[in-house]
């Protein structure tokens, strides 16, 4: 059954219109073909009702009539819909506005990495302001290791294990600050953490007096398309702000993830 969103008013809503959507939406419950009275039946409408619908969208190109079962499917315009929302969904045009809200809910920075096309570093390419008066890491176009930092973490944890192992087979020690971890044992055991908790976080590792919480977000594939990190004073990351910046940056990168055509 196909149920209408219900609002708290339907001023502006075309009934028309809704009615057409509402059918369209139907065929994501119908195996292929299928009848004028399982369409109404799905949508609970009347018939004739039904029948108009399909018709518009038959003119539309949305959906076409088996001229021999006389039953209806989709029309491959639907699919150049399809790939045409795919195309857009980028990490930029998907995240953008959501970790502007978060930024602004926890008083925090988000800063947003990917990594470069040989998988060694990351990228920094959005900087969210949360209204924090402190500026002070990672700018747009800051490049890092992928080993170094909450939100280069997040990303080389979540890659498949053999590019994992392959980046530490080229690892070379950097240390950024005195706090960066140069120990390849102290990254796979880092790396199970983030795993296991879902984020991952910095000690300093970037900037002396500077730690940081990170998520990351997966694309369709499974694949890590894109981290984000708040980072604030050390001072101010005791155990438990830690555990609730990581958890809603997990919840956040989670639903991106979904947004991108992931379904874990």
């Amino acid at each position: 059954m196909i149920q209408k969103n219900t609002k708290k008013s339907d001023a502006g809503i075309l009934k028309s219109a809704q009615t057409v959507l509402m059918v369209l939406r139907a065929f994501s419950e119908m195996p292929g073909e299928a009848s004028l009275t399982e369409i109404a039946q799905t949508v609970e409408i009347p018939k004739m009702k039904a029948h108009r619908a399909l018709q518009t969208l038959a003119a539309g190109g949305f959906i076409f009539q088996n001229p021999k079962t006389k039953q209806y499917r989709l029309h491959y315009s639907v699919l150049a819909l399809a790939r045409k929302f795919q195309s857009g969904q980028t990490v930029h045009t998907i995240a953008h506005d959501v970790l502007q809200d978060l930024a602004l809910e926890v008083g925090e920075d988000i800063t947003v990495a990917v990594m470069d096309e040989n998988q060694r570093e990351v990228v920094f390419v959005d900087r969210l302001s949360g209204g924090s008066r402190i500026s002070f890491f990672c700018d747009v176009g800051r490049r890092l290791p992928l080993h170094v930092g909450a939100a280069a973490k997040a990303l080389l944890a979540y890659l498949p294990e053999e590019k994992f192992e392959r980046y530490l087979e080229g690892f070379t020690p950097v240390e950024v600050s005195p706090y960066t971890i140069t120990s390849a044992d102290k990254i796979r055991e880092d790396r199970l953490s983030i795993l296991k908790k879902g984020y991952s976080y910095s000690n300093q590792e970037v900037d002396t007096g500077v730690s940081a919480v990170g998520a990351c977000v997966l694309d369709a594939q499974g694949q890590p398309a894109a981290s984000m990190a708040i980072g604030t004073l050390h001072v101010k990351m005791t155990a438990r702000r830690i555990s609730e910046l990581g958890k809603l940056l997990n919840k956040t990168a989670a639903e991106i993830s979904a947004n991108l055509g992931h379904g874990g």
